[in-house]
């Protein structure tokens, strides 16, 4: 087999021959075709743009939507400042197909936290969303708008979970991820052998109540099965042998800011793999379910403290920037 590497051309900024309906510095809504459906996601091009971009998509947790993770993670300036088009797909039923194998749940918003069966009969079916992806990236790939072999994706609780599939089921796409907040579904875990190298920056909250470390089910205080997770190491384990990767990491205890948040986050980062992929993970004491640098989603009490240690959205950024890009079979 023979592998390409495809080079990343920068040519002139985004003017007269940009393809239609794409506006530079703002975000548009758009639908692709996946088979007989229409999907539906928001794209952000940055005003400098020039072709091709590398891309990233943004999945929403569960009960969210493009407008809510788009508002809350903050991307599009730290975007704009790095020349990356922004992807925020909308989850059918607010969520995500992130395990084959799990329970359906759509959200009905607080209902989720009180209903125990099906919570919202006309979606309780499974929608490709792998297929979704695979179709936004031709689309988009197509119109000169993105650079296919620098496609990134990142995402939070189960748009996180949703991450580690594409990883999984789509690694000849997916040049990174960087799961926040989200486990690998134990099902995934079982099967995760992925026939590309896959950078990996994930986001670990220690005391995460929905998401445990150390295996188990997804939010389990909650009455509706969403399946189970594996444990964060044997996630990890995973992508390092995938990844080609043996050697041990350098760890990094990050400053506490401010002191009294009540986290510590230390960073480790392993040797590069396969292709130079990376693999970046924070692993933060005392944290929960969040997006650090962010204000907490819900109570405290529900979801655990968030870490003002760092910039959860800067860091994701400067590690796709350092991630080498997919080498593309020709």
């Amino acid at each position: 087999m023979i592998w390409t590497l495809v080079a990343s051309v920068m040519l002139a900024p985004l003017g007269s021959d940009a393809p239609k309906g794409f506006e530079p510095g703002s975000a548009v809504d758009r639908v692709v075709a996946v088979g007989e459906e229409e999907r539906a996601f928001r794209l952000y091009v940055p005003s400098e743009w020039s072709r091709p971009a590398p891309a990233l998509f943004v999945f929403h947790g569960e009960g969210g939507t493009p407008d809510t993770i788009q508002n809350y993670a903050k991307l599009d300036p730290l975007a704009e400042d790095r020349g990356f088009v922004v992807i925020y797909p909308k989850g059918e039923g607010k969520n995500w197909n992130y395990d084959s194998g799990a329970p359906i749940v759509r959200s009905r918003g607080f209902a989720s936290f009180t209903a125990r069966d099906g919570l919202n009969p006309e979606m309780d079916r499974r929608f490709d969303d792998v297929a979704m992806v695979r179709s936004i990236v031709e689309e988009l790939g197509a119109d000169g708008l993105i650079d296919v072999s620098r496609v990134f994706a990142t995402g939070i609780s189960s748009g996180a979970m949703f991450c580690h599939r594409l990883a999984a089921d789509a690694s000849d796409v997916m040049a990174g991820v960087a799961p926040v907040s989200g486990a690998m579904t134990d099902v995934v875990a079982e099967r995760f052998a992925p026939t590309h190298p896959v950078s990996l920056m994930a986001i670990i909250g220690e005391d995460d109540p929905l998401m445990p470390v150390t295996g188990g089910p997804i939010a389990g205080l909650l009455p509706q099965d969403r399946g189970r997770v594996a444990p964060a190491d044997e996630t990890i384990a995973a992508y390092l042998q995938a990844n080609g990767i043996s050697g041990e990491p350098s760890v990094e205890t990050l400053p506490d800011r401010p002191e009294d948040d009540g986290t510590t986050t230390r960073v480790y980062s392993y040797p590069s793999g396969h292709d130079g992929v990376l693999v970046e993970i924070y692993r933060i004491e005392g944290a929960g379910h969040n997006w650090p640098g962010k204000p907490s989603n819900y109570h405290v009490e529900m979801v655990g403290k968030t870490s003002q240690d760092f910039d959860g959205s800067e860091a994701i950024l400067s590690f796709f920037e350092r991630c080498p890009p997919k080498r593309i079979t020709q």
